[in-house]
């Protein structure tokens, strides 16, 4: 039998985001804060944050001088060329890391270990408590999230790319869009075409609704056929290295309402003059108002239920949250956002245009921009 080989086809990462070692100093001192001596890492986006690993078992603990990085045997080559070259990172390979653990007595001088709280069920955090006495296993809220928001120059690039792909999608398919297309055709168009053009996925379930259809904000493509006289309404994003993008847009079939027109440019207004209040570590809350303020001075506010926006990046919706619903939610310098105010008249139509930014160190810069009047074909 062949001896097997242990070489690498794919050269290593060689090198890694400065923004990385921040995350990962960051965390360090709230594992301080919570006296444990390490922090376990479990929700796939945060990894990837951390270590750049894109595929779909692997979790991690952090310490103070050391990260441990367990993964399955399907991922062992993939990990020596992935994973950025973290200073004391160890890879362990294993399908079963609280039973490894015990089986290599790696938790001998270890006393307690945080967990992220909202990323394991009461039942998951049972059984490991039950497994690995006497450390104790204790439960940290949102350990990672805040150092996750700011993004590297590397990561919104990332975000950029996939955010000019998702505007080249649109217009695309607006030239081969002809009326009697079905929602579901539609769909699949911008799927087929966002490939096309090198989306590696879809971030979310691509959202295609017209006609009375469309008063549904998250209704999900039928083999409704779109006819003349309707509006649409697509959500859809592309991504890029792992990074979103997360865009709305609307169009008109053969004509509009003057009603249609005036809401449409309503939400274009609205949506602008959010984007104009924000700046870092403004409240979100304040930017919702911004827009919900005047959709409802125009006589519309019950027909703008959901939040305003949300923190796009390795997952389509992120933190932070631009909603009026939370009255602390702080956006940070260097997070990219989606700002996405709408109106939805039940049984009649509806509309959303959403659009994505970054948040400079004075202001948010447009990633994407929503066209100004509403298209008709």
């Amino acid at each position: 039998m062949a001896k097997k080989s242990n070489a690498i086809t794919n050269e290593p990462v060689k090198t890694f985001p400065e923004k990385i070692s921040q995350r990962l100093t960051q965390i360090r001192f709230r594992i301080e804060e919570l006296k444990t001596d390490g922090l376990f890492v479990n929700y796939l986006p945060n990894i990837r944050y951390l270590t750049n690993f894109s595929g779909s078992s692997a979790s991690m603990i952090i310490f103070q001088d050391s990260i441990w990085f367990f993964t399955d045997d399907r991922y062992e080559e993939q990990v020596q060329t992935e994973l950025y070259p973290l200073p004391n990172l160890q890879i362990h390979i294993t399908r079963d890391i609280w039973n490894y653990l015990i089986d290599k007595k790696l938790l001998k001088d270890i006393n307690a270990l945080a967990f992220e709280a909202e990323k394991l069920s009461y039942q998951e955090v049972i059984n490991i408590r039950n497994l690995i006495r006497p450390v104790k296993f204790k439960p940290g809220e949102t350990i990672v999230e805040p150092y996750t928001m700011p993004k590297s120059p590397e990561e919104l690039e990332n975000i950029k790319k996939a955010c000019a792909m998702s505007e080249e999608v649109f217009n695309i398919v607006l030239k081969n869009f002809k009326p009697g297309m079905t929602e579901k055709e539609l769909a699949a168009e911008i799927v087929y075409y966002a490939r096309k053009l090198g989306s590696e996925g879809e971030p979310f379930p691509t959202i295609v609704v017209s006609g009375k259809r469309s008063s549904m904000p998250h209704g999900s493509p039928t083999d409704k056929q779109i006819k003349a006289n309707e509006v649409v309404t697509v959500d859809f994003g592309c991504v890029v290295n792992g990074f979103c993008s997360d865009i709305t847009r609307v169009f008109a079939v053969g004509k509009y309402t003057k009603e249609q027109k005036s809401i449409y440019e309503l939400l274009i207004k609205a949506k602008e003059n959010a984007i104009a209040q924000i700046r870092p570590f403004v409240n979100g809350k304040l930017v919702d108002q911004a827009a919900r303020s005047m959709i409802a001075k125009a006589g519309y506010g019950d027909f703008f239920q959901h939040s305003l926006g949300h923190g796009i990046g390795i997952m389509p919706h992120e933190m932070p949250l631009i909603t009026f619903r939370k009255e602390n939610e702080i956006i940070p310098e260097g997070c990219a956002l989606a700002i996405e105010p709408g109106i939805y008249i039940p049984n009649k139509y509806g509309m959303r245009v959403e659009d994505n930014v970054y948040v400079a160190k004075d202001s948010a810069k447009h990633l994407t921009k929503a066209p100004e009047e509403l298209i008709v074909i």
